[in-house]
């Protein structure tokens, strides 16, 4: 009965998901990077003032006939880049059984794999830890159904599989405490059976996304810390910490380019230049606690604070005695405190979406505050009052879905524009881009891509237009993205076109808005 009623939470969580799914509507443009750098062709670009083919653009955002399982250039593109090659072998190659296809689904698919592959995994976790049943289904039920677990399940990134490894190294490692009487002597065993499943989920975690190493090590330190230090076992320390290092070294050998990202380039700058600038600390924590407390608890981590504070003063008074926790969860909150106060101080800050970066240790946070709550309880014989907190967190859980609405990248904002330019795809479609970040038209892709065709104009060239079938043109969809000379290049338009005589405001969107010229 026990395992059934966890299969129906994971069930249940899994069809919510893919509820939400089918309301997704829209795409970040990260999302449109990982199909571009995934299943590029020639590569997207802008010409001016060409015209360029709806499949074209298509072509750069799907696995073409005869083209896919192409790992080779998947691994190339994310090296001129800043990411891992892993998560992007395991899109293409769903994306490689629907060739030609561009769709949502192929994404939400993907995260939906490592979303079971996480669910099963904590639940071994927690069984592993001896959890209490109300608190692992408290667990299940509030991470599993949690706005920005849901939200990760969206985003069509690498952080879903990045949760699914983070959670297997925790397993790993609780098992490898917990065990550790059955391998303190022998040495093969302990390689074989303990060492070289850590070894093998670091190599993959690694390839997924690199703040994987900020759990890894964190975790890691702690682990051989107890190993060296409270059981002084020199010899089985250093295999260990050796092993750690072979995992990360062969997967820096075999992915080369990892090295100039973490320590260059434009994230690798950023995040280093962060990470030493001891004056953004209090800043950065503040502001990731502040995304924990309002997008996953929906306001109620401050009542979990208060609740068992006020727990423990009780104990205190009654003189009740808490026992000491042991090793395994001492080290597995050390490698989430470690994780979550690394990423906060190297992530990027950009509002509700940085919740992407903390989401895969979002589940481990839950566990142990949800399992303190229980022990400090527990500790002052009252456990009655857990009752009243899974209440509570419901009730929470509840709030965060339906009245803040806190599942994020499902962007129905942009159906409207979607259907704007389906009802207006027979008319001529404009594309004016700024030349200083030409990419941005990814931005408009769902868009352009119900047109036959769009004509593409660089911004700060002002030359008289002379294309024919724009310039003789009785409406033309004018995007037109941010730049100095922007209203200077639309006048230039319209001066340039026989029948257009103004423009009307139709919609805007970051870096881009959209007129209809008649």
């Amino acid at each position: 009965m026990k395992k059934i009623s966890i299969y129906l939470i994971m069930f249940i969580a899994l069809l919510v998901s893919i509820y939400y799914g089918s309301q997704k509507s829209g795409f970040h443009e990260d999302e449109y990077y990982t199909y571009f750098s995934t299943n590029r062709s020639l590569g997207l670009y802008q010409p001016d003032r060409e015209w360029q083919d709806r499949q074209t653009i298509l072509d750069e955002f799907v696995v073409k006939e005869g083209e896919g399982f192409n790992y080779g250039l998947v691994k190339l593109v994310q090296s001129w880049d800043v990411h891992p090659p892993f998560y992007y072998f395991v899109f293409h190659t769903i994306c490689s059984f629907v060739p030609g296809v561009f769709t949502k689904w192929t994404g939400i698919i993907t995260n939906l794999i490592a979303f079971v592959i996480s669910m099963l995994v904590l639940y071994a976790l927690m069984e592993r830890l001896k959890v209490p049943f109300q608190i692992q289904l408290l667990t299940m039920v509030f991470w599993g159904l949690n706005p920005q677990t849901i939200s990760c399940n969206m985003l069509i990134r690498m952080y879903a599989f990045l949760t699914a490894t983070v959670f297997s190294c925790a397993y790993l490692h609780v098992r490898l405490i917990q065990d550790y009487d059955k391998y303190r002597k022998d040495i093969k065993s302990f390689m074989l059976k303990w060492l070289l499943p850590i070894m093998a989920v670091s190599y993959v975690g690694f390839l997924i996304q690199y703040f994987y190493i900020f759990f890894f090590v964190s975790i890691g330190v702690a682990t051989a810390y107890w190993l060296f230090f409270k059981n002084a076992d020199l010899k089985n320390a250093l295999v260990y910490v050796c092993g750690c290092a072979v995992s990360l070294l062969l997967a820096v050998l075999t992915y080369p380019a990892s090295v100039r990202h973490m320590f260059g380039g434009y994230r690798g700058s950023d995040a280093s230049g962060s990470f030493f600038d001891l004056f953004n600390t209090g800043l950065r924590i503040k502001f990731f606690v502040g995304l924990l407390n309002d997008y996953v608890f929906a306001g109620g981590l401050i009542f979990i604070a208060l609740f068992i504070a006020i727990l423990i003063v009780a104990g205190i008074f009654t003189g009740k005695k808490y026992k000491l926790l042991r090793p395994e969860v001492v080290i597995l909150t050390t490698g989430t405190v470690g994780y979550f106060l690394l990423t906060a101080k190297t992530a990027l800050l950009v509002g509700s979406a940085s919740n992407r970066y903390e989401m895969p240790i979002y589940g481990l946070m839950i566990m142990l505050l949800f399992w303190d709550v229980y022990y400090t309880v527990s500790s002052i014989g009252q456990k009655s009052y857990v009752y009243a907190f899974m209440v509570a967190m419901v009730a929470f859980l509840i709030k965060g879905l339906v009245i803040d609405g806190n599942v994020l990248f499902l962007y129905k904002e942009d159906v409207p524009k979607i259907a704007y330019a389906k009802e207006h795809s027979d008319n001529v479609a404009v594309v004016m881009y700024n030349p200083a970040t030409p990419h941005n038209v990814w931005r408009l892709t769902d868009e352009l891509l119900q047109y036959d065709k769009v004509f593409y104009m660089n911004e700060e060239n002002t030359e008289k237009l002379v294309e024919k079938e724009v310039t003789s043109a009785d409406k033309i969809v004018l995007y037109v993205a941010d730049d100095d000379l922007q209203q200077e290049a639309i006048n230039n338009l319209v001066d340039s076109c026989e029948n257009i005589s103004g423009k009307s405001f139709i919609s805007d969107e970051e870096m881009w808005v959209t007129y209809e010229l008649d």
